[in-house]
């Protein structure tokens, strides 16, 4: 199927259709172009401190213009999620008027543009064709996922062949320069691989579980805490909204002995990790729910409360960037960063967006038909990384917006469906609306 030169448009009343296009060459490398920019994104290494691009964010940025110029669709649903995105970015503007750091605002709302417009761009490639899209989508995450982990293992034990990899305090960074950044990326491709062990019926799928083992290790050695707590609680609204989305008994009772199986990996992979005496006396010092840093004058705990006072006291916001030199540490509070930056507007945004993504991924994990499990998958992480949002800010996270897009990407498919037909379609194949095609 061939779609017109267009360039930025917006898809009508149109829906992703029910029948796969015709082989396509442009499409084929369109897809091939998609996969190797989301495995770039296992490197996020740059100068701390500094807003600058790696590698996955020049490729992203020439992927967007030629898929954009190419007649990828902007799906009409699409036009309140961004607007609530307009809405933070006007606030960090509208405060950053009278920021005292003005030479810190400018790259932060060009980060914070750039990640909006990441999510329209994966949202609207994963609406044209949602479960073959989303599939790919995953396939390339766990691809850099394992890549990093693998580093961050090889780097914390001392071995990394390439130096790559270092310790942050004796935490696993793998590729990225934050352990806890590191640690959340790999939760949404360690649920993925366990979804498609849970589905597999060739042996030939038991090679995931050493994959698995990997991405759960790396996911140890980076001692987040958020991303532990996050983790668990992913997996557990993964498992849910998979049970409570089963269509026979005999798939429920599947994917409770995998939950089980999963535990009991999880355990022996952390097990063996502690047989390691470096890697048993950071564990128990990092196991506590509150650290010596949270608590007291001049913790985390105050500085949020003295983050929040500072939201009230100027409601327009103090412009981004600016809490952290003024307190002289971060809110490690998404909510409280982006009000405390952006004031009440800001906010509003960002919370209408969480709460419409809730809402309506929830809503759309039963009437998407394929494409559901992956969709519970994107879903599940990001609620999980919203909590672990009270206590890091994540505001900044490229695989946030990804799995953002993601939700979106089948919220709006969805809901396309729904108009057509008002049950669930469980089995139906979407094709190719619009897409990357020459």
């Amino acid at each position: 199927m061939s779609v017109p030169m267009d360039g930025w448009t917006f898809e009508g009343n149109a829906r992703p259709a029910t029948r796969r296009a015709s082989f396509s060459w442009g499409e084929t490398l369109g897809d091939l172009f998609v996969f190797l920019v989301i495995f770039t994104s296992f490197y996020q290494k740059s100068t701390p401190g500094e807003s600058q691009p790696v590698l996955f964010d020049l490729a992203l940025i020439a992927c967007m213009g030629i898929y954009f110029t190419f007649g990828l669709k902007f799906p009409r649903g699409l036009v309140w999620p961004v607007s609530m995105w307009g809405l933070v970015l006007a606030g960090y503007g509208i405060g950053g008027m009278s920021a005292h750091y003005m030479e810190k605002v400018r790259p932060f709302i060009e980060v914070a543009a750039y990640l909006t417009c990441a999510f329209i761009f994966f949202a609207s490639y994963v609406f044209a064709e949602p479960e073959r899209r989303m599939r790919l989508i995953f396939n390339a995450y766990a691809a850099a996922a394992i890549v990093a982990a693998s580093l961050g293992t090889a780097g914390y034990f001392g071995v990394d062949p390439i130096g790559l990899s270092q310790t942050v305090f004796g935490r696993a960074t793998g590729t990225f320069n934050d352990p806890n950044v590191y640690g959340p990326y790999l939760i949404a491709p360690t649920l993925y691989l366990g979804l498609r062990l849970s589905k597999a019926k060739s042996p030939a799928a038991l090679l995931l579980i050493p994959l698995m083992g990997i991405l759960v290790l790396g996911l140890l050695l980076s001692f987040s805490r958020g991303a532990w707590g996050s983790f668990l609680l992913s997996s557990t609204i993964f498992v849910g909204l998979t049970l409570a989305t089963s269509r026979s008994g005999a798939q429920s009772a599947r994917l409770v002995a995998f939950a089980a199986f999963m535990g009991l990996m999880i355990v022996g992979v952390v097990g063996a990790a502690l047989a390691s005496p470096k890697v048993q006396q950071l564990f128990e010092q990092r196991a506590s729910l509150v650290q010596d840093y949270d608590e007291g004058e001049g913790g985390r705990f105050e500085s949020q409360r003295l983050a929040f006072l500072m939201g009230v006291k100027h409601p327009l916001g103090i412009g981004p960037e600016q809490w952290a030199m003024i307190n002289k540490l971060d809110t490690h509070n998404v909510y409280l960063n982006v009000f405390v930056a952006g004031g009440f507007l800001a906010a509003i945004g960002f919370f209408s967006f969480l709460a419409m993504t809730f809402v309506k991924g929830k809503r759309a994990i039963s009437t998407l038909g394929e494409g559901q499990d992956l969709l519970i998958v994107a879903y599940a992480c990001v609620v999980g990384t919203m909590i672990e949002a009270f206590i890091i800010d994540v505001d900044n996270w490229r695989h946030l917006f990804l799995l953002f897009g993601i939700t979106w990407g089948g919220i709006l498919a969805a809901q396309a469906r729904a108009k057509v037909s008002p049950q669930p379609v469980a089995n139906s194949q979407p094709d190719l609306v619009s897409g990357f095609t020459v």
